[in-house]
């Protein structure tokens, strides 16, 4: 990326925005980079938290294994409107403790695990899991940056195809008009951690595996 791409980016960033890209050659990739008005930590348990999904319309979500910011197997049903059907995946999430060892960098990123979405038949609806499509593409990332006791750096990157009738173009224009969104769901979504993660709480692990402090 240029100088002037890099502009382009850091500019509307600095005037609190959350700034979007495609990345160039495939439109399956999107970008989004801005701040989070909250601490790294709370940031992480936020958008690990099991119950993030309960913010998002029409997502069903069950863990498959893991829990909470540990590695986790899980499965995920999007229900859409007829006469379009569903689409389900399971993705492996895992964190990347060498790059938070190294730079301070949190990061939780996501595979396709198509060879555990078989299991995931008798933990969900049955008539639902069946009805529903599976997608071919669908991995990514959460790169949170410390900037201060109060604010983080965000940088979500994600690739995804529905596949079927669905073209990636129109996945393309959905996933850019939601990026917003999902900074925001994440910042509104810490209220909640706070709350569950008070004194006595269950401590989870950060991004370098070690456990994170109950929450003031």
């Amino acid at each position: 990326m240029c100088s002037s791409d890099l502009d382009r980016v850091w500019a509307p960033v600095a005037a609190g925005q959350v700034e979007q890209r495609t990345y160039a050659g495939d439109p399956a990739w999107i970008m989004g980079v801005g701040v989070l008005s909250v601490s790294r930590e709370e940031a992480w348990l936020s958008l690990t938290d099991d119950h993030l999904s309960d913010d998002v319309s029409g997502l069903v979500e069950v863990a498959l294994q893991g829990h909470w910011s540990s590695p986790k197997l899980l499965y995920q049903r999007l229900d859409l409107p007829w006469p379009i059907h569903d689409r389900h995946w399971v993705i492996g999430l895992t964190n990347n403790a060498a790059l938070a060892t190294r730079a301070g960098v949190w990061e939780r990123a996501w595979t396709l695990r198509t060879d555990a979405l078989e299991g995931a038949r008798t933990r969900t609806d049955t008539e639902a899991f069946d009805a529903a499509e599976t997608v071919s593409v669908n991995e990514g990332s959460w790169l949170l940056v410390p900037l201060d006791a109060g604010h983080t750096l965000g940088i979500y990157q994600a690739r995804a195809s529905l596949g079927g009738a669905i073209p990636d173009g129109a996945v393309d224009t959905y996933t850019r008009s939601s990026i917003r969104g999902l900074f925001e769901g994440v910042e509104r979504h810490v209220n909640s951690v706070r709350a569950r993660y008070g004194a006595g709480c269950s401590q989870q692990p950060g991004a370098d595996g070690a456990p994170i402090p109950c929450l003031n």
